[in-house]
């Protein structure tokens, strides 16, 4: 009777444990098939787009502060620069693109390269193809972190943080591109 407690209890913290990972497939299955709705489910899109701001500005803000030749013009162009990064994060949080993003792939309001994006239906998951480098891992009990890079560019990495929905479920609530200047 112990064995079968302690089995029952193995798979139930096991089954606990692969919670995230779940969510992470059913996303990039979506992904994959272009399904916005099942997107949508799984993303809290006010909380990507306010975590990619802060991102973004904290990025721009390091870039200006490296090259201090003039501190006037710098805070300028700091406040300058935050002005387009809304409408910016606003065509990038889409369903659309966070699906392009799923794929390792850059969206093309950022892809710098003009490279035609494939046809996202016509690839396998990112998790599952070989020219992409993936971790996932528990940053604690409620935030799970994956990070998706291609193998030929692994300091372009796609950062995905989701955060725990109630008992076993996971909603996407924090992006970090990767920075293009590299």
């Amino acid at each position: 009777m112990k064995k079968i407690v302690a089995l029952v209890l193995a798979l139930i913290g096991g089954g606990f444990y692969a919670t995230p990972y779940i969510t992470l497939h059913n996303m990039q299955q979506a992904a994959q098939a272009n399904d916005a709705a099942v997107l949508n489910q799984l993303i809290d899109y006010p909380a990507v787009k306010q975590s990619l701001k802060l991102s973004m500005n904290s990025e721009m803000s390091k870039a200006l502060l490296k090259n201090k030749t003039d501190s006037g013009m710098n805070a300028f162009a700091t406040m300058f620069a935050s002005a387009f990064v809304n409408p910016m994060i606003d065509i990038i949080v889409t369903p659309e693109n966070m699906a392009i993003m799923l794929q390792a792939n850059m969206p093309k309001a950022l892809d710098t390269n003009d490279k035609s994006t494939p046809n996202q239906s016509e690839q396998p998951l990112a998790l599952d193809r070989t020219d992409v480098i993936s971790h996932k891992f528990y940053q604690d009990f409620n935030h799970f972190v994956v990070t998706l890079a291609k193998a030929d560019q692994p300091d372009l990495a796609f950062t995905f943080t989701f955060e725990r929905n109630g008992l076993i479920n996971w909603t996407l609530k924090g992006l970090a591109i990767p920075q293009l200047s590299k």
